[in-house]
């Protein structure tokens, strides 16, 4: 069978990284992430005999009347395509653009929006025959081999009685978590352009590399529970180095972002990985992100040894009554210490906070700022706390009446949707505002970023990452 994997064009002309929990735009890294669940897809695909193409839109500069052309020529029986909350009207329209081309073309998409609201997806597109429920790659290999929807485990579809008409709508029972993600193969790289997908500032070519699924953490704002469950599931460490042994023999490609809810839920898996790429000495460079409860000295100073050089730390707040009221499990005190230990091994460190859960105030948005600038991180993302579905917090918001918006578009972290009882989500948006204003326009934190600056090449492209970086902001 001919199938087509496509992260779809940018809706509105932004690109969205759509992979998994991550669904902000691309300015917010200033770079587009790499389509590994798509091209973990299609390298099982391939290995099943399908004939198999990938074309990320948004790094392509696809838009729909070029993607039109592209779906003519091949000719794909089946298309299947990522559609996250904050473009789910535009994603989800690829359906009707690929019918468009031949009516028979079976379509399908895949993501956290559709797992969470399988009934509400199929709904806003009467193209879309199937919604691809949870991790995807297996059901999609199925959807290939099979054109009865009737026996496909993790799909919700539509039965139709003819080309145009829009049938019942039929919910399968849930597939089960692939146990052993050894049994995946590695992503088919060779169908994308690798050398559009570029490190901030660097500029380096990298690429992501999947270390493990789900998480047993019940933080209320993520709906990643939903999408891969909440049973910790990990590679072998032999396997993840056997890959990235791959992507440099094979792509010439040493740098990687190890894609994980969190690198450092199993500390032995950690360790186990870090130690395998020092006995094979990798040229590596790679980072990664972790809870600020599960790091210590002397297990960061063992991956900056392997090649690690930045981690990412959930700072989320810097109130503890805020940490506890979102089921953090952490403390503020740990996220300073974990800050501190990150810098004595000689890594970079990035902190994540969501600002305007509910609850909380404008005081206590306001610390959380300060807490961000005086433990001294070397970036910060802060986001508006969004009720994704999925999430508990989309629950909790939507029976108590915050959210103010219905517009699935405005459902994206440099966005508030949440009109709670403490502050309006107008208010929310104005404090992220000012506090990406306050932590990187003092004067120290720009001479230190342009002190990393050593040509007119690595300063165009500091330039061009600023210039990315805005259209977050």
């Amino acid at each position: 069978m001919r199938v087509l994997l496509l992260n779809p064009p940018a809706a509105d002309g932004v690109r969205q990284v759509r992979e998994g929990r991550c669904m902000q735009r691309a300015g917010a890294w200033t770079a587009v992430w790499t389509p590994i669940s798509l091209a973990i897809s299609a390298a099982l695909l391939r290995q099943r005999g399908h004939d198999v193409r990938l074309r990320d839109c948004i790094v392509e500069d696809i838009d729909f009347d070029r993607l039109v052309h592209i779906i003519g020529a091949f000719g794909p029986q089946l298309v299947v395509f990522n559609a996250v909350t904050p473009a789910i009207v535009s994603d989800l329209s690829t359906a009707r653009w690929a019918k468009a081309v031949d009516r028979s073309i079976r379509c399908a998409a895949i993501g956290i929006h559709g797992t969470a609201l399988p009934q509400e997806t199929l709904e806003i597109e009467p193209a879309l025959d199937v919604v691809v429920r949870g991790e995807p790659e297996m059901t999609v290999a199925e959807l290939a081999e099979s054109a009865d929807h009737s026996s496909i485990a993790g799909i919700s579809w539509r039965s139709r009685d003819g080309d145009d008409a829009d049938g019942e709508i039929h919910h399968n029972p849930d597939r089960p978590f692939v146990r052993d993600l050894d049994d995946l193969p590695f992503p088919a790289w060779d169908l994308i352009r690798t050398a559009l997908y570029r490190m901030p500032f660097s500029g380096e070519r990298f690429l992501l590399v999947g270390t493990g699924r789900g998480c047993p953490h019940a933080c209320t704002f993520c709906a990643d529970r939903t999408y891969y469950g909440n049973r910790l599931r990990l590679r072998s460490p032999a396997s993840v180095a056997d890959e990235l042994e791959r992507n440099g023999r094979d792509f010439g490609i040493r740098d990687f972002l190890f894609w994980s809810e969190s690198f450092t839920l199993s500390r032995r898996f950690a360790i186990s990985l870090a130690e395998e790429i020092i006995r094979r000495r990798l040229d590596v460079r790679w980072v990664c992100n972790s809870r600020v409860d599960h790091v210590d000295r002397e297990l960061l100073a063992l991956f900056r040894r392997a090649g690690c050089w930045m981690i990412g730390y959930g700072i989320e707040s810097g109130v503890q009554r805020i940490l506890d009221s979102v089921r953090k499990g952490a403390t503020v005190e740990q996220a300073r210490a974990a800050v501190e230990a990150s810098h004595a091994a000689g890594l970079q460190v990035t902190g994540h906070c969501v600002l305007g859960f509910p609850g909380e105030t404008r005081a206590d948005i306001v610390e959380t700022i300060r807490f961000a600038l005086d433990i001294d991180l070397d970036f910060a993302q802060f986001y508006c706390a969004v009720p994704f579905p999925g999430s508990q917090l989309y629950r909790e918001a939507r029976a108590a009446g915050w959210i103010c918006s219905d517009d699935w578009s405005r459902f994206e972290q440099n966005f508030s949707v949440l009109n709670t009882p403490q502050l309006s989500a107008e208010e929310t948006m104005e404090l992220r505002r000012a506090a990406y204003r306050r932590f990187y326009l003092r004067p120290r934190l720009i001479a230190r970023t342009l002190k990393q600056t050593h040509s007119l090449q690595q300063f165009g492209r500091l330039a061009g990452s600023v210039k990315d970086f805005l259209t977050w902001v």
